[in-house]
């Protein structure tokens, strides 16, 4: 039983950029604005200074989280939940980090890696209005066990310009992971993104 088949790949969600402003009263109005922008701003700043000397070590914990169907995913140092901006359902979970986007799901899949790889690829692929695929590389996830990756560019509302796609299937259970940035922010995350892949469980 394949429960990866007909379900699309869940979206990252946020606030629409609003119109700017025209017309009477625009340069008030955002003079109120920005003004409301640098109070809010500077609170930031005093908050994350007060959190910095209170707390002067990482607070971020790297606990292992079960995902579901025996799949442990354990986050990378710096990368915390995202679960309010990309709704990745019961068996999954969202992190991010630095403006780049991950998410882990898993279900019941009892097909190969590179037919999950071509289900998730269409979807995905639905969602952009030109793109590019490059050719699917093999690779090696929860210590040993085979998957296939690949990276897709192009352009989308729902995704940034960089995305990678991993896939794995490993006794009847298979695993998606999905991570979306903006140009030349993948790369940066490249060693946290291989890390977690590698150190996830899967029942074997």
């Amino acid at each position: 039983m394949n429960q990866f088949e007909d379900t699309p790949i869940y979206r990252v969600t946020g606030a629409q950029p609003r119109p700017v402003p025209s017309g009477p009263g625009t340069r008030s109005s955002w003079r109120g604005a920005w003004t409301v922008i640098g109070i809010m701003f500077g609170w930031m700043i005093v908050t994350f200074a007060l959190a910095t000397i209170a707390a002067p070590n990482d607070p971020n914990v790297e606990e292992p989280v079960p995902v579901g169907y025996g799949v442990v995913v354990t986050p990378a140092d710096g990368w915390y939940d995202a679960s309010e901006v990309w709704e990745v359902g019961e068996d999954g979970i969202a992190l991010q980090k630095s403006g780049v986007y991950t998410a882990f799901w898993v279900a019941p899949y009892d097909g190969t890696n590179e037919a999950l790889l071509d289900e998730q690829l269409g979807y995905l692929t639905q969602d952009f209005d030109s793109h590019r695929v490059l050719p699917a590389a093999a690779t090696t996830v929860a210590g040993g066990v085979p998957g296939l990756s690949t990276l897709v560019t192009g352009v989308s509302e729902s995704w940034g310009p960089e995305n990678e796609l991993v896939v794995a299937v490993s006794d009847g259970v298979g695993v998606v992971m999905l991570a979306t940035a903006q140009s030349g922010q993948l790369a940066r995350l490249q060693d946290d993104l291989d890390a977690m892949l590698e150190t996830m469980v899967m029942p074997r």
